[in-house]
């Protein structure tokens, strides 16, 4: 996946965000910032990264560090995201994973504003202060090399997490579809800003896959009945192959791809 530098990716503890950090260390990369609430849940991905290094054999050294972070609290990222770029030297990589869901029984007539505010500040402006102060990092630095060819690939790498709802209105997710379209706008203006300093941004848009965040009961039972009646391949997509779209639009694969949205939904958007 050429993904040799240092990549950060918040909603680490679980879910995509765990299978990144799984993917991004067995694929090479130099070192790992992992960002979520749960410090502990964090510190058993750190374990499991261990393990499977180990299991393959892999001797090269990936550095790991774990923060919690809060990516709706505006300081708390800027602090942190600038304390682990000094610390590892640079920034690579960038994967906005973190993010929350909620149906809204009786759809947006009953949205509680309480819960809007929630979804809309982690899911959108969480995933904006997270690019924002990852690219200030980024615009700073030199293009790091292939590891395949030695060429100069980039300043930075960032992928943010939109979702089959950026594109697709569903019943009852009035908050968490106006946060993945708002997603899909960032990325689109982002890339256009600095795709001549060499900073791409792109967005991936998983469909229906299994994660804790699908798995609450209100959320899966929904889910189940779309997959039979709206996925062509009649299946949830697994955390590790949206992983491996994440790791393509961060690595040198993808030098020459920036406001892309990447769909990996088993065919759903494709009707």
């Amino acid at each position: 996946m050429d993904v040799p530098g240092f990549a950060l990716i918040t909603g680490a503890a679980s879910g995509i965000g765990q299978a990144c950090a799984l993917a991004f260390a067995s694929e090479g990369a130099a070192g790992l910032a992992l960002f979520d609430l749960n410090l502990e849940a964090l510190s058993n991905v750190k374990l499991e990264i261990e393990n499977v290094l180990a299991e393959k054999g892999i001797s090269k050294h990936c550095q790991i560090e774990l923060r919690a972070v809060n990516v709706s609290n505006e300081d708390e990222v800027n602090f942190t995201v600038r304390e682990v770029a000094r610390k590892f030297g640079r920034l690579d990589y960038v994967v906005n994973a973190a993010g929350i869901a909620m149906k809204h029984p009786g759809g947006a007539a009953y949205v509680e504003t309480s819960d809007w505010q929630r979804i809309l500040n982690v899911n959108l402006t969480g995933s904006f202060f997270v690019l924002r102060a990852a690219a200030r990092v980024m615009l700073q630095q030199n293009p790091i090399l292939s590891n395949i060819d030695g060429r100069p690939l980039q300043r930075g790498a960032i992928v943010n997490i939109g979702s089959i709802q950026a594109v697709a209105g569903i019943p009852a997710s009035t908050a968490y579809s106006t946060s993945k379209h708002g997603i899909l706008g960032l990325t689109r203006t982002a890339s256009e800003d600095y795709a001549k300093d060499g900073l791409r941004i792109n967005v991936i848009c998983p469909g229906y896959t299994e994660t804790p965040l699908t798995s609450q009961p209100e959320v899966l039972k929904v889910m189940k009945e779309k997959v039979a009646s709206s996925v062509p391949m009649q299946r949830m997509g697994s955390p590790r192959e949206i992983a491996d779209g994440i790791l393509y639009l961060a690595g040198g694969r993808s030098s020459f791809v920036t406001g892309t949205a990447l769909f990996v939904d088993g065919g759903y958007t494709q009707r």
